[in-house]
């Protein structure tokens, strides 16, 4: 009797069931094929973009580079990024499916994105168009710089993660903003 219980309750350890895969990384990668900017969208949020790798929590948004303190309080007006206690950006709208911006700390646009028929484009402070994203399904292009980003379908979070108007750290927080947001 010892020995059939025993062997009932190995058989129930041997059937432990494999956790599910973790979410895809979010890679940005040149037209050569270099990986230049990632983002797991865990928790917490983690990115890297050529030398900055930032583990961001939240919310609301903290990270710690080296020394450096950057955080993110959100606001009616949006989420302020600070660095050491030093307001240099702030994200507006945030969570909206369609559009967000960058704006620095006098409220002109470094980078604003809208999302119209499936194109997402980003513009510069003068409303210019820099450059446009587009998805093919499985992998999203943008023509300026030519990048393709993998592992979303979420344009606008494709665009963030890719703009070279804004500085690395920027844009993870950016990106893990949104990433983030949705899971609240």
């Amino acid at each position: 009797m010892r020995c059939l219980l025993l062997l009932a309750l190995l058989a129930c350890q041997g059937k432990k069931e494999a956790p599910p895969p973790g979410p895809v990384a979010i890679q940005v990668r040149d037209n050569h094929g270099a990986v230049v900017a990632e983002l797991k969208p865990i928790r917490p949020c983690r990115g890297s973009i050529g030398l900055v790798d930032l583990i961001v929590g939240g919310p609301p948004l903290v990270a710690n580079v080296g020394g450096t303190e950057w955080k993110g309080s959100a606001a009616e007006n949006g989420v302020t990024l600070s660095r050491d206690g030093q307001p240099v950006a702030r994200v507006f709208p945030v969570g909206d499916p369609n559009a967000t911006a960058i704006l620095d700390m006098h409220g002109v646009a470094l980078a604003r994105i809208t999302l119209a028929e499936k194109i997402a484009v980003v513009r510069n402070a003068a409303t210019m168009p820099v450059r446009s994203l587009k998805s093919d399904g499985v992998t999203i292009t943008a023509d300026e710089p030519p990048l393709t980003i993998t592992g979303t379908q979420d344009l606008v979070l494709a665009a963030l993660l890719s703009a070279p108007e804004l500085t690395p750290e920027v844009r993870i927080l950016a990106a893990c903003e949104r990433v983030l947001a949705k899971d609240t």
